[in-house]
């Protein structure tokens, strides 16, 4: 039964939420607080998913006995739990989720890839990174884009982090491309693993290039250029002699995304790097060291 729309809702509800403020049910006082009132509440024969407000509230404050005591009586593991959970950052709450059936691996969103992927809490926290892995999380699973935790952590993770999770090679480039900083070192490291770095996005996931293609799907090259990452256009060049000519999903080349950005210098660049010659690299080589 649902309470009337008129009339206030059980005030167990809010007296459940209140006492993982003060401790978890080791605490004996607690403990028996919590079971008496969530007894009176199911009694009354409400529905026990109505009680998602001292669910919330249990893993806010990192009280996994509460949180395992709210799933053993029915309560079920949705989004909002899962995203309140990452905020949370508690091992402790995460494996009580594992342990009552969530799937680590189970994308966050639609388009968002799951859990791990979540670098931006836990990317100064290595050891989270580490546990999540001894778990069975996987940083190359996705979502409906070809979107994982790596594509992230080409992105935004710190070098160790994101040693740690690069187990084998994957079409990360255009992540690493964005990076704020490290960019060349993590192009780098994807080369040394036979990752591609002349490929337009999303060329091998038809589902992601159908999804995403009028944004112009291009090659790293192309979007260093985009950012106006001189230095990693040159690294691009010079070290993998990427193709200045390769056109993305609207038609345009590297050279008129330097146009169209007003990079003079970059087209320039570009332009001499297209120059027929016998050996693409020499002449690659040769304009970009004139940047």
């Amino acid at each position: 039964m649902d309470w009337p729309s008129h009339t206030p809702p059980p005030i167990e509800i809010t007296l459940l939420a209140r006492l993982t403020l003060i401790g978890d049910l080791d605490n004996e006082k607690v403990n028996k607080q919590y079971h008496t009132h969530l007894d009176a509440y199911l009694e009354k024969g409400f529905p026990i998913y109505l009680l998602w407000p001292a669910l919330l509230a249990a893993i806010e404050d990192a009280r996994p006995l509460a949180v395992k005591t709210l799933l053993s009586r029915g309560m079920e593991i949705s989004r909002m739990f899962v995203i309140q959970a990452i905020n949370t950052k508690s091992k402790e709450v995460f494996q009580v989720l594992i342990d009552s059936g969530w799937d680590i691996n189970e994308p966050v969103d639609t388009f968002y890839p799951p859990v791990l992927a979540e670098l931006r809490h836990f990317v100064e926290d290595p050891d989270m990174v580490q546990w999540f892995l001894d778990r069975g999380a996987d940083p190359d699973v996705g979502c409906y884009l070809d979107l994982t935790p790596l594509s992230f952590a080409a992105r935004l993770a710190s070098i160790p982090t994101f040693k740690m999770l690069l187990r084998c090679c994957w079409t990360l480039a255009h992540h690493a491309v964005e990076r704020e900083k490290d960019a060349i070192v993590v192009l780098d490291m994807l080369a040394a693993r036979g990752a591609p770095m002349d490929e337009p996005q999303y060329s091998n996931h038809l589902q992601s290039y159908n999804h995403e293609f009028f944004k112009g799907l291009g090659t790293p090259l192309q979007l260093a250029v985009e950012l106006g990452k001189r230095d990693v256009v040159k690294y691009l060049l010079q070290k993998h002699h990427a193709d200045p000519s390769i056109k993305d999903s609207k038609g345009q080349t590297p050279v008129d995304r330097a146009r169209f950005m007003m990079f003079d210098d970059l087209v320039k660049l570009l332009e001499e790097a297209m120059v027929p010659s016998t050996d693409l690299g020499r002449a690659a080589g040769a304009a970009v060291s004139r940047l």
